[in-house]
């Protein structure tokens, strides 16, 4: 900014000075034009789209690049929503605004508390230390775009799990050209949601807050959200070297849980809520287990606070970044009598620093970062028995803490004009405490290992790119691994680890763009979700022995333009396909069959035509050929499905937009989620989740 002010400044004092200057010797005098330039030094915590893809092309693996325009015309809810059409990315709805996301196989089924991704906005680390994410942490109406680093691409960030890393970037006063924006919509089954953003700048600092608010009674039965979503950065020029950038979320996330049905309830009436839990013993009266998740109001309330600070200084060579956060997290979690109510309110501090060359505006012959995060969190974890979804007697009580340290190193050398090599190195501690306070059991362990990752990267011609990479990846069990949630007693599970092997090309070929990978992992100690003894509530445990993850990612898109004369439209066809083969390899239990979780095959479609009168529309569909086992047994399996969708909107003048789509336009009956079991021919557990049936939302933008 301060650039801009001096040369403005010059040029207003030239076009004064020159004139006067003609005059006071009294001849005429012909100035050549003169012309001030000046390249706007750009933001070093907010970078622009086109700057970040840049950068993500130098990565030598399979990445993801999402726009918030690639997703803000449709009514996206979750983080998941918004990965959809990326390759090799599964995400799927457990309950409304919450999704499960699996990378390669990542955190196969996890519960509400994510495992196997290592979650970032704007360069801080969001994943919490006791190893799981909670994806409610994101509003898409307050993102700008997301980066995917799939594998072990997400060294780049300090990451070495299994699915890689996924980095938020937030939109910023520099950033965003509106300075007030207002977004009405609301549609099927009383959905409403509302979100108002304001941004700008201000001598040396730049300001946006973005506040979303969602009510809607749900398409299931007893599944309503009620959902308050704030966040807000404030970015200032310290100096002609250094900026900073502080970060604030407030979240007040509260959905009621509809749970889980039989395969045959679920195709039958997807509506419907879980049934109790009945068990008939020979000549005695029905037991019931559990009346449900209506008549104890099973439900998930989350609050979130958090506070981030990234301080960016460029050194002249290389650029230092570092800063920290500090998060509260306020959970009320009521499902099962068995599990109880869960009370836990959640304190977390964290630093970090990062230091290197990469990046800049031209790519150098030999570009290097390091870098180091800590971060360390105590959970005052309660147990309520649940009686009609009131609190009863407090059940159990402990102390949970955990603990995250890692440091990373990455070379990224030129060995020609053409190719390039990556070498990098991750190390990554934790440690993962109980302390009993009340009918608990207490437990620690500590977990540690170095990951190596070596990639190189060719480019053939201008606008394709050739990569391979292999790597070592690493991912601890989180304190919901160890404790069931707090179900059950400390288990002393053991780290996850693997050894993975990409190869892969992207670029652009005339109108047609194309992203394809092919990578293999063998996985040891895989962390795998089953079925408790009680039928009511799962548990993670190692798999014994070896796993496969293997498959191919793929992306194309196929532009076709038809000029700029008026009525012209441009087409464009987008396709991806996701092929998952995760199976056991010689399990002394399940031998070669296959994980559960996620489907074999998924593919997504669309054509979209925009008109050069602002107006656009579009037909999609997402194809599920089979659905995923439920069991690592096999002897049971969701039925396939395809989805069809419609989009269209039109740009009434730069300030105003009204949109609409419809989704599953046919009222497809599918599942859109199981909870994995061991055998589900002899547990018949209630593990389906139906997926949404047909909904239209439509709304309006305004911008300024």
């Amino acid at each position: 900014m301060r650039n801009w002010l001096w040369c403005g400044a010059a040029a207003a004092a030239l076009a004064i000075t020159a004139p006067a200057l003609a005059q006071g010797v009294g001849n005429r005098v012909t100035l050549d034009e003169i012309v001030v330039t000046a390249r706007k030094v750009p933001s070093r915590t907010a970078l622009s789209d086109a700057e970040a893809r840049r950068r993500l092309e130098q990565v030598p693996g399979a990445i993801g690049f999402v726009e918030a325009r690639g997703f803000a015309d449709d009514f996206t809810q979750s983080l998941g929503d918004a990965l959809l059409w990326t390759p090799g990315v599964f995400a799927d709805t457990s309950a409304q605004r919450e999704n499960r996301i699996s990378i390669r196989g990542s955190g196969l089924n996890s519960t509400f508390e994510r495992r196997g991704l290592t979650v970032l906005r704007d360069g801080v680390p969001i994943t919490r230390a006791s190893g799981s994410t909670e994806f409610q942490e994101f509003e898409p109406l307050t993102v700008a775009r997301i980066e995917v680093f799939k594998g072990a691409n997400g060294l780049r960030w300090g990451a070495a799990s299994l699915g890689g890393a996924i980095h938020v970037v937030s939109p910023t006063g520099r950033t965003e050209p509106q300075r007030l924006g207002l977004r009405v919509e609301g549609g099927s089954f009383g959905t409403v949601r509302g979100s108002l953003q304001a941004g700008g700048q201000s001598g040396r600092g730049d300001w946006w807050v973005g506040v979303t608010a969602l009510k809607s009674d749900g398409y299931r039965e007893h599944s309503t959200v009620d959902s308050l979503y704030g966040f807000a950065n404030v970015g200032l020029d310290l100096s002609d070297r250094v900026e900073t950038r502080w970060y604030l979320t407030v979240l007040q996330d509260n959905f009621e849980l509809a749970g889980g049905l039989s395969l045959a309830d679920a195709l039958a009436n997807p509506r419907q809520a879980g049934r109790p839990v009945v068990v008939r013993p020979p000549g005695r009266p029905p037991i019931v287990l559990d009346p449900g998740p209506v008549t104890d109001d099973w439900d998930r309330n989350l609050g979130v606070l958090r506070l981030a600070n990234r301080t960016a200084i460029d050194l002249g060579g290389a650029t230092l970044a570092a800063g920290g956060w500090v998060a509260h997290r306020a959970l009320d979690h009521a499902i099962t009598r068995f599990a109880g109510i869960i009370d836990q309110k959640e304190g977390e501090l964290g630093v970090f620093a990062e230091l290197g060359n990469l990046g800049f505006a031209e790519r150098r012959p030999l570009e290097w970062v390091v870098g180091a995060w800590a971060h360390a969190a105590n959970n005052d974890a309660r147990t309520w028995t649940n009686v009609s979804g009131r609190r009863g007697t407090l059940r159990n009580w402990s102390d949970q803490d955990s603990a995250n340290a890692t440091a990373y190193a990455q070379l990224d050398a030129a060995l020609s004009a053409r190719l390039r090599m990556v070498g990098g190195l991750q190390f990554h501690a934790a440690r993962r405490a109980v302390d009993a306070r009340l009918n608990a059991v207490s437990g620690r362990r500590t977990y540690r290992q170095l990951n190596p990752r070596i990639g190189v990267l060719w480019t053939p011609a201008p606008t394709v790119q050739v990569f391979a990479n292999a790597a070592r990846s690493f991912e601890p069990p989180s304190i919901a691994d160890l404790t069931a949630g707090g179900a059950f007693p400390f288990a002393p599970l053991e780290p996850q680890r693997a050894w993975t092997g990409e190869v892969g090309a992207r670029g652009q070929l005339g109108p047609l763009a194309f992203d394809l990978a092919y990578y293999r992992a063998r996985v040891r100690d895989e962390f795998i979700d089953l079925l408790a003894p009680n039928g009511l509530n799962s548990f993670t445990t190692n798999a014994q022995g070896r796993t496969l993850h293997q498959g191919v990612e793929a992306g194309f898109d196929l532009f076709l333009e038809r000029g700029a004369s008026r009525g012209a439209v441009d087409v464009v066809l987008r396709q991806v396909y996701t092929f998952n083969d995760f199976r056991f390899t010689d399990d002394p239990r399940f031998g070669d069959k296959r994980l559960a979780g996620v489907p074999r095959h998924v593919l997504a479609a669309e054509a979209r035509v925009d008109g050069a009168g602002g107006w656009y529309g579009g037909v999609n569909v997402r194809w599920v050929p089979d659905g995923p086992f439920v069991d690592y047994a096999n002897t049971t399996q969701a039925p396939g499905y395809h989805l069809w969708g419609l989009t269209a909107g039109w740009r009434i003048d730069r300030r105003f937009m009204l949109f609409a789509s419809v989704e599953n336009l046919f009222d497809k009956v599918h599942i859109s989620n199981v909870s994995t079991t061991a055998d589900q021919s002899r547990e018949r557990a209630p593990a389906f989740t139906p997926g949404q049936g047909r909904a239209a939302f439509g709304g309006l933008s305004v911008r300024f």
